[in-house]
Order: C-alpha cells, then structure tokens, then sequence
C-alpha cells in the first residue's frame, strides 16, 4: 500500500545516501551536529568552556564551501567519489580552512557572521521547518474529503474551529500554572503571550477563510490545517513556557530530531527535483544536500549559542521555539491564502469552457430499405448460354443448306 505522505519522506532522504559522495556528507553532517550538541550540554554544566561552543561553526561554513564548489560542480574537490580515505584527508584541509574563514567572520566581519548564520542559516531552517511542515499538512487534509456539505460536516468544522481555541488557549494556561511561578513577569511569558495571539488570530482569519469557502472542495483542507497549526503552536507555547530542562528529555529530542530529519527530507526532494528539470536553473544533487547541510548544521549551531549565551534562564535553551512559535502561523497564514488562490484559479479555468457553434437540430435520418434485387446470372452463365444459342443457330443453318441441296439435286434428276 503506497502513502503519499511516507513515500515522499523516504523518497527525499534517499537523495542523501544517492551515491559515496552523498553518503559522506551525511556522515560528517552527524557528526558535526552531534558534536555540537555535546559541547552545548558541556558548557551548560561548565561555563568556563562556554566559548569552546563556537567551533561547531566549522561544519556549517564547510557546508557553505561545499555547495559553492558544487555550484561551480566543482565537488570532486570537495570529497572523493571512489576513496573515503581520500575524502577523509580532504575534509580535513577543508575543515581547516573552514576554521580560519569562521575566525575571520567572527573578529573581522561580526555582521557578515550575524547574517550568514543568524539571518540565513538559522531564520531560514524555521522558515523552511514551517513551509514544509505546513505543506504536509495541507496535503494530508486536502486528501481527506468529508463528503456533501451537510449539517452534520458543518458541525464537525464548526467542533474543529471551537476546539483549536481549546487547545491553544488551554496550553498556555495549563504550562503557566504548572511551570511558571508568581508573579509571572518572565520574558518566556511575553513569547508565549504572542505567540498565543498570533495562534488565535490565525485561527480567527482561517475560520473566517472556512466560513467563505464552505460550500468548497477546499472546506476540508483548510479546517483541517487549522488543526494542525493549532496543535503546532500548542506544543511550542508548552516548550517555550516549560523552559529548558538539563535532563534528558527523550519525547522532545525525539520530536526536534523528527523536525530536522523530515525538514531534510523535504528541502532535499525539493532542490533535488530541480536536477532532473531541463531548465536553466538546473542545480545538482550536491548542492541541493550540502544547502540542506548548510542550513541544519547552521541552525542547531545558533541554537546551542543561544542556549548559552542568553543570559535570561527563562529564555535559555528555548529560544529556537519562540521563533518557531512567531513564526509558524505567520507562514501558515501565507499558504491558507495561496491555496485558496490556486483552488479559485482552477475553478476558474474549468468554467471557462470555449464556445461552441450552435448546432441545428436535424430531423432523425429514415433509412429507406431497398427493393429486393434477385440474383442475376453470373457472367460466366450468361456467356455459355449464349455460346449454347449460336450453336444452335449454327445447326439449324447447317441442316437447312443440307436440305437446299437436296431439294436442288432432286429437281435436276427430274
């Protein structure tokens, strides 16, 4: 049984594994993101060794290299295609010159280093996390039709509408009560406030969007996305207000390695497509994974950074949610509107059906039958017939030039 949604996900992270090439720029993506998280977790408990966090910068300015050389299709430079020792000593010297070019965005050009990883990297890995994590949803609910408009589906989008207040609303008071003490004057409360109207408010909008589009075939669609964005925000707003836990949290590093592996999954199939379109913007396989590599690795890099350096405890480990909480209905909003666009469009198209010339009514056809024709003689027939006639005539005139012979020769005998 094939599943959209599942066959998508794997088809996407295939284009990671497509070939050596590929498959060792995944290794080091790995690795790098796992070292980075385990000097976050160092200096959280050693502070002294905060600073030390800044080397995961390296993976993501060697993925930055990596796709520019593969722009150029210059990768065989980059990583060997039929030795992984030769790729080893080749990352090595591009992880060294990686390492001076991070040193020098970081004491030279501060705002360079502030736009590459802040700007791109990590505001783009959200932005992208929401696109796609948003059009999933929009393609799973477009997927499933309720069926004829009735009174019971209205109902059940009326239930849907009431409930995606519940949930939103209900999650920030029940992390405030649980997580937040008196008087509740926290900068993680003021990220959850917001975050909390901008949920309701796209709530609001995308029911009144449902209200316009209920008698559609896009009704479902968009009631359905309501839900899963109400759900989305939800979980933010409970990370967010629950603030940064040192234990091991397996259910939320399960959920953040889930967002990261199908963010992958998507940008990679994405940009992967490309390669096989004939068109002038054709990229390769290599840029659309180190790209993908690029703005991972830079953004769990800001996210440790941040982890360490906000100072408020409230914030601390956490601020990558709040921006997701920020921005995730805004995007959400976005698509709401292209889709409803794209659905009228082709509505649209399908009415404007070319005009036709009137056809005159013509009176029904009455096939007269043909009179029965006998069979006539075959030519063949014909043709002995008559060779029968003239033999006959042939004889009579014979036998009656006999019989003038004979009548002559009994007058001379007389």
């Amino acid at each position: 049984m094939d599943i959209p949604i599942i066959s998508n996900f794997i088809e996407g992270l295939k284009l990671f594994f497509a070939s050596r090439r590929l498959r060792w720029f995944t290794l080091v993506f790995f690795v790098g993101a796992t070292i980075t998280i385990i000097w976050e977790n160092v200096g959280l408990i050693l502070p002294i060794l905060a600073p030390l966090v800044f080397a995961g910068g390296i993976f993501p300015i060697y993925f930055m290299l990596a796709a520019f050389m593969s722009l150029l299709g210059l990768t065989r430079f980059v990583v060997d295609e039929e030795s992984y020792m030769k790729s080893f000593i080749m990352t090595a010297i591009w992880g060294t010159i990686s390492a001076f070019v991070l040193i020098g965005m970081i004491v030279l050009t501060f705002g360079l280093f502030v736009i590459v990883f802040i700007g791109i990297a990590f505001f783009g890995w959200i932005s992208f996390q929401s696109y796609f994590a948003t059009r999933t949803s929009l393609g799973f609910a477009t997927s499933v039709d309720l069926g004829k408009r009735s009174i019971l589906v209205g109902l059940v989008f009326g239930a849907i509408y009431v409930f995606n207040y519940i949930v939103v609303i209900g999650s920030f008071i029940i992390s405030v009560i649980l997580f937040i003490p008196p008087p509740y004057l926290v900068p993680s409360v003021g990220f959850g406030i917001l975050g909390l109207f901008l949920a309701v408010g796209f709530n609001f909008i995308n029911g009144m969007i449902l209200m316009a589009e209920r008698n559609k075939s896009t009704a479902s669609g968009i009631s359905l996305l309501g839900l899963f964005i109400s759900l989305y925000s939800a979980y933010f707003i409970y990370n967010v207000l629950k603030g940064f836990d040192a234990a091991l949290d397996i259910v939320g590093i399960g959920i953040s390695v889930a967002f990261i592996i199908y963010t992958m999954s998507g940008i990679g199939r994405t940009l992967a497509s490309r390669s096989e379109l004939e068109t002038r913007w054709k990229i390769s396989k290599e840029f659309a994974a180190t790209l993908t590599y690029f703005l991972a690795s830079g953004f769990i890099f800001v996210d440790t950074v941040f982890s360490l350096f906000i100072t408020d405890p409230s914030l601390q480990g956490v601020f990558s949610d709040a921006m997701k909480l920020l921005v995730f209905p805004f995007i959400a909003f976005l698509m709401v509107l292209n889709y409803v666009r794209k659905s009228r469009k082709a509505l649209k198209d399908a009415d404007e059906v070319p005009e036709e010339l009137p056809v005159d009514e013509e009176e029904p056809m009455v096939v007269e039958e043909e009179p029965a024709v006998l069979d006539e003689p075959e030519e063949e027939k014909v043709e002995d017939l008559q060779e029968v006639t003239d033999e006959e005539e042939d004889f009579e005139e014979y036998y009656a030039s006999d019989e003038e012979e004979l009548a002559e020769d009994e007058y001379e005998s007389e």
